[in-house]
């Protein structure tokens, strides 16, 4: 009978935290940009990270209540030898279903601090409504 034991691997470890970190990675290596979604009281607000891209870098489209945001990629210089390259700004495509009540008519989006930010604004019948309470003397 043949007994086979496990080596003890010391980059174990090392391994399970690098592919945590880089769980955004695709299976294609495509990484996807990580965004925030929130909502205030007459908007839902997406906010993705997008540092080294430009307002010319990034396309975003609504179709059939799907918002979708995506670039072909910046800065493919190919020409370089790269020692070490770290930043990178690779093509992607991200899309959202749009919740019930947006004005898809109203989007709006802006770029700054590398940070894009989508407003999706709520049609004002769906908005909350204060209804004021009078007390009856």
């Amino acid at each position: 009978m043949r007994y086979y034991y496990r080596t003890y691997d010391p980059m174990w470890g090392f391994d399970k935290l690098f592919n945590d970190v880089f769980s955004g990675w695709s299976e294609s290596g495509r990484r996807f940009p990580p965004v925030d979604i929130y909502e205030t009281e007459k908007a839902f607000v997406v906010e993705m990270e997008l540092s080294g891209y430009g307002e010319d870098d990034v396309a975003m489209h609504v179709d059939k209540h799907v918002l979708t945001v995506s670039s072909e990629g910046v800065g493919k210089e190919k020409d370089r030898d790269y020692i070490v390259r770290e930043v990178a700004t690779p093509s992607f495509k991200r899309s959202f279903a749009l919740p019930e009540g947006v004005d898809e008519a109203a989007i709006e989006a802006r770029m700054a601090d590398g940070v894009l930010t989508v407003t999706l604004p709520k049609k004002a019948e769906d908005r909350p409504r204060r209804i004021e309470v009078r007390i009856a003397q």
